[in-house]
This record gives C-alpha cells, sequence and structure tokens, in this order.
C-alpha cells in the first residue's frame, strides 16, 4: 500500500523539457497530505466498523438470550398451565369420589333409618295388639264380674262401693283404635 511518505519522496528523473521540480514537490506534498487524510479517516472508518461489528455482534448475543429467555418462558408457562389442569383435573376426580362416597353413606344411612322406622311401626303394632288385647281380657272380666253379682254365702257382707255404670265397650275400642 502506498503511504504518504511514499509519495512525498517520490523523485523523477530529470529530462530536458521536464516538469518545474517544485511544483511537482509541492504537488506531491499535496498529493501526500491529502493521502494521509485519506487513509487516518479509513483507520477511523476501519476502527468504527469494527466497533459497530462488535456491536452488533453484542446485540445478537443479547436477541439470542432473549430468544431463548422467551422460549424457556414460553415452555414454563405451558408446564404451569398443564400442571395447573392436571390439579384441576385431580381435584373435580377427588370431589366426586368424595360426593359418591358421602352419597352412598347417606344412601345406607336412609335406608338404616327406614328399616329403623319399619321395626317401630311393627313394634307399634304389636304394641297395639298387645293393649288391644289386655282390654279385652279386662273387658270380658268385667262383663263376667257384672253378670256375676251374687255374693257368696259364707262371705260376710261387705260394703261395696258404688259401681260405675256399665261401660259400653266402644269407648275401649275408640282407645285402642287411637292407640
Amino acid at each position: 500500500m502506498l503511504t504518504p511518505l511514499d509519495i512525498q519522496n517520490q523523485t523523477f528523473n530529470r529530462t530536458l523539457r521536464g516538469y518545474d521540480p517544485e511544483e511537482v514537490r509541492a504537488f506531491l506534498r499535496q498529493v501526500a497530505l491529502s493521502w494521509s487524510r485519506l487513509l487516518e479517516e479509513n483507520q477511523d472508518l476501519r476502527k468504527k466498523v469494527e466497533s459497530f461489528s462488535q456491536e452488533i455482534a453484542r446485540y445478537r448475543e443479547m436477541e439470542s438470550l432473549l430468544q431463548r429467555t422467551l422460549l424457556q418462558a414460553e415452555e414454563s408457562s405451558r408446564a404451569l398451565i398443564e400442571n395447573a389442569e392436571k390439579k384441576a383435573q385431580l381435584i373435580i376426580h377427588e370431589a366426586e369420589q368424595k360426593a359418591e362416597a358421602l352419597l352412598h353413606n347417606l344412601q345406607k344411612e336412609k335406608e338404616a333409618l327406614e328399616s329403623h322406622i319399619e321395626l317401630l311401626r311393627q313394634r307399634r303394632q304389636e304394641l297395639i295388639l298387645e293393649i288391644r288385647t289386655f282390654l279385652q281380657m279386662q273387658l270380658e272380666r268385667l262383663d263376667h264380674l257384672s253378670r256375676d253379682t251374687k255374693p257368696p254365702a259364707s262371705a260376710p257382707p261387705a260394703v261395696t262401693a258404688p259401681t260405675p255404670p256399665p261401660a259400653s265397650p266402644n269407648w275401649i275400642s275408640k282407645l285402642a283404635e287411637k292407640l
């Protein structure tokens, strides 16, 4: 590459009708000076290009890092959403199982209560029957006592309490029906 110093030190052979050496030197100095400025400018531009290249490389690294971060964030959010959906399905499934178990327990309890109610109804019927039988026996005794009003001959006369009016069997049967 040609340097400003090469331009300045350039010599030419002299000929008879040649150029004025002083003019040639002055021109060469101007050319060297311009060339020097061009080389400096070229050097500055190369430094800027290198600086911009480094900056571009840094930005590309940042872009790459941002893209990787964005992809990771997308993957993380997708995984979080999938986990949340799985957890929600699990919670729903557990709730359904608990509801089914509760329903099953309530059904068993209902059946037990219905069975107990049926036993109580049967016991009521048995008690009504026992009371009705007892009352009928008592009625029969009363009837028997009311027919047999003669005191025994060997028994001393006793003071008897006034006898209530004969009871009609209707009130007893009504009482039995109510029970």
